[in-house]
């Protein structure tokens, strides 16, 4: 009967011989510099700064040729009457046109780097929460194992009993029907270690499957977070917020672009005219203006008006999704860590002692068979409950952590180091 109870080494899923173990940090590294999200943000930040520099460019000027009087009649038959011109022009912007196009662009530019910032960010969260998810999924897969070990060893010790005519045969039945449940459960929990493997793949942008194992703790963690008003103060510095006034002041930009394009541009001009009947030349110069009639650029300016009011209520819209999001996570801190505590601290190692005093108890005759399988199913689900509430208060504090800039403060990490 000694193998009722088998040893949690015993128990543990068989990993394979390349299984690569991963660190939390190393997983984000890899991801921030795998992850094709995160490269699309870094080619914006580029493509913002080339548009920055093309913003400031002024405009070409133009070499224009003009011939008149040939292949005519008469004397202008040929092109011995020919006048030839020859001059260049230069189109001045005005209104500030270049300025305001310099400025949209590098707030732009600021406006992508916010952008990168922020995915950077959800990016760190996402494989936290992937990492974690592998953590509790190594751990349920080495819960349902061992289970279904201790029912295995049971099995023996029944079909014995059955024998010798101590037990029915309906216990007989029991003990094989739990048996083949907690089979299948591992098996599943087998699968949805897989799975979890696969989360954190996709997160570094790899298209095949390799098996992983999470280095790490899988315990509740014990940091004393600062109050929620504190907590939701840091999201001002939130890179999305942050972005969105810049957005903000990139379409003020745009609407004061839009406003100077509704003046007209002067082009200036010079050149040198050669008279081929008198065979003198002359200067040549031009000034030309459009005349704003039917085009004011009205509609753009509009437009551009709108899309500040739109950045603005965007920005707001941000910020009261960040502050949603943080407190829901700050809610599930407290309610899940003080679950997990709980359970860790009284409710496991009480099903672990039922348990055990049921075995004994049932090795002696004063138990049944129901009763030891209820005990062994009840430490189960309470140990797989337990994970449950970890995996959801670490997430919890990843959140809360990269939301208001917490995993990046110096002290906040020597702090919890500690």
């Amino acid at each position: 009967m000694s193998g009722i109870l088998m040893s949690a080494g015993l128990a543990m899923p068989v990993l394979a011989s390349d299984t690569a173990s991963i660190t939390l940090d190393e997983a984000i590294a890899i991801a921030l510099s795998q992850n094709m999200q995160a490269r699309i943000a870094f080619e914006a930040i580029g493509e913002r700064a080339a548009e920055a520099h093309q913003a400031g460019l002024l405009p070409n000027p133009e070499l224009g040729l003009e011939i008149e009087n040939v292949l005519g009649s008469g004397p202008y038959r040929g092109t011995e009457e020919a006048d030839v011109t020859l001059g260049l022009s230069q189109r001045i912007e005005t209104g500030g046109k270049r300025e305001n196009r310099m400025r949209f662009s590098r707030l732009s530019e600021a406006v992508a780097a916010a952008e990168r910032d922020a995915g950077e960010r959800r990016l760190r969260e996402a494989v936290t929460h992937a990492f974690n998810g592998l953590l509790a999924a190594q751990r349920e897969a080495e819960i349902s194992a061992e289970a279904a070990a201790q029912i295995r060893g049971l099995v023996p010790a029944l079909r014995k009993r059955f024998e010798r005519g101590a037990s029915s045969e309906a216990d007989l039945n029991r003990g094989l029907l739990a048996l083949a449940l907690a089979e299948i459960r591992a098996g599943t929990k087998q699968a949805e270690l897989g799975m979890a493997q696969q989360a954190l793949l996709e997160l570094w942008s790899e298209r095949s499957h390799r098996p992983l194992r999470a280095d790490g703790p899988f315990t509740v963690p014990a940091v004393p977070l600062p109050g929620l008003d504190e907590l939701e103060a840091r999201l001002d510095t939130h890179p999305a917020v942050l972005g969105g006034q810049q957005a903000i002041g990139a379409r003020r930009a745009a609407f004061d672009l839009e406003r100077s394009n509704a003046l007209p541009d002067v082009t200036l001009g010079a050149g040198a005219r050669h008279f081929a009947g008198t065979d003198e030349s002359a200067l040549l110069f031009s000034v030309s203006i459009p005349i704003s009639i039917f085009d004011r650029n009205q509609g753009n300016i509009d437009a551009a008006s709108r899309r500040v009011v739109q950045a603005d209520l965007d920005a707001q819209q941000t910020r009261v999704e960040l502050a949603r999001e943080l407190q829901q996570a700050h809610q599930t801190y407290d309610s899940r860590c003080r679950e997990a505590e709980r359970l860790g601290q009284s409710i496991v190692p009480a099903s672990v002692k039922t348990s055990t005093a049921i075995r004994e108890g049932y090795l002696a005759g004063r138990f049944g068979v129901l009763d030891l399988l209820d005990a062994l199913q009840t430490n189960a689900d309470s140990r797989s409950q337990e994970t449950g509430a970890i995996l959801a208060c670490r997430n919890a504090l990843a959140s809360i952590e990269i939301l208001t800039g917490l995993s990046d403060d110096a002290k906040w990490t020597e702090g919890d180091a500690q």
